[in-house]
């Protein structure tokens, strides 16, 4: 297995266009993995901290598991997740090194621009939706480039969960280039999408709390400005790509197939952040804003989006999962399927949503999921 790590798709000023870079074999030196400036990851108590990757406003950078840079493989493109202000595509929760390996496939992981850095909405005429046409930017070096490592450009499948699935929807919306043929959205909270008067008054108040302008705020300066701003809204997602036509368009014009997918408990981390029970979180309070937020957020919209999919002539597919981890309080939680698609049992083992479930049977309930997402996206 070939795992390659800052591999550079394009370069950008702050809230600058992203600009497509060459492929250069000497990129494939450097194994840095780099994220965008973020700050605390509020989900820790759910995933585990993981580690600490270095910060960086410059994190147009791709992650690559690949069997072997010959021949020409199906492609899974990820996108992370975060409430698109925390993640990296690099880190350990998305090594891809299972599916590449189980599947013979090409699995490329994006970082991308979050946050005031990639969703701040000017209205003065400035880049909008940056973060979004970085994914859009790495897609196009994607299907340019694959081939050098193994990949077929023309069998891509383009994957997200949560943050990550609700950026695969808005790109199978406003997305007019053949980059990919199948789609993953995995907890995707499609619901959320703001007006373009709350987009102008959140960037009137993000400026107000930086008390400069942006030109001169320093990276840190920048993140304190975006703490405060979520602090005073009280929203569980401040930002997120501002698609109009999501729901409504699919303009991807090779796309024959998604599949959706959600947990049964998907909701339970944040009714716990939301009531402070993230310790004590159990109670029948719990379950039962659990069980209906659920059913809103996740199932209902979910569906909803499926049905629009399918009358545009889209064949769809949709996944429950409802194993929960013995010992866990958060049932089958938001996150859940990451530990069994992605990275180890050394990554994801005392974790909160595995709880004290053993190797055994995590290693059971990955090898199930793994080969029906490989059996979807080959």
């Amino acid at each position: 297995m070939q795992i390659y790590h800052h591999i550079r798709y394009a370069k950008a000023a702050r809230f600058g266009e992203p600009e497509l870079m060459p492929f250069d074999e000497s990129m494939l030196d450097d194994s840095t993995v780099v994220s965008c400036p973020q700050n605390k990851f509020r989900l820790g108590f759910i995933m585990g901290d993981g580690e600490q990757t270095p910060q960086d406003e410059d994190c147009h950078f791709l992650s690559i598991c690949t069997p072997s840079r010959e021949g020409r493989r199906p492609v899974l493109v990820w996108i992370h997740g975060g409430a698109y202000i925390a993640g990296c595509g690099g880190e350990s929760a998305y090594d891809g090194t299972a599916l590449a390996e189980e599947g013979d496939i090409v699995v490329v992981s994006v970082t991308y621009r979050l946050g005031v850095f990639g969703y701040l909405y000017n209205p003065d005429g400035e880049p909008r939706n940056l973060g979004l046409k970085d994914q859009m930017a790495a897609l196009k070096w994607i299907h340019e480039n694959i081939s050098l490592f193994g990949g077929d450009p023309d069998q891509v499948t383009l994957a997200g969960q949560s943050a990550g699935g609700h950026s695969v929807a808005s790109l199978i919306s406003c997305c007019k280039e053949p980059y990919f043929r199948k789609a993953i959205i995995q907890s995707a909270p499609l619901g959320f999408q703001f007006g373009e008067q709350y987009l102008k008054k959140q960037y009137r108040d993000f400026l107000d709390r930086l008390g400069k302008t942006v030109s001169e705020a320093t990276t840190t300066d920048m993140l304190i400005a975006q703490k405060r701003l979520m602090e005073a809204s009280g929203k569980s997602m401040c930002f997120s790509p501002y698609v109009p036509s999501l729901g409504k368009e699919v303009a991807s014009p090779s796309l024959e197939k998604v599949l959706i997918t959600w947990q049964k408990d998907d909701t339970s981390p944040f009714v716990a952040m939301r009531l402070k029970h993230e310790k004590t979180f159990g109670g029948f309070l719990d379950r039962l804003m659990t069980k209906i937020s659920t059913w809103f957020v996740f199932k209902t919209m979910n569906r909803r989006y499926a049905s629009f999919l399918k009358e545009n002539g889209i064949e769809v597919l949709m996944h429950e999962l409802s194993w929960r981890p013995e010992g866990s309080k958060f049932g089958a939680c938001h996150c859940l399927e990451l530990s069994l698609l992605f990275g180890s049992w050394e990554r994801w083992k005392g974790t909160g949503m595995l709880g004290q479930t053993d190797e055994a049977e995590w290693k059971k309930h990955s090898q199930e999921l793994r080969k029906q997402w490989l059996q979807f996206i080959k």
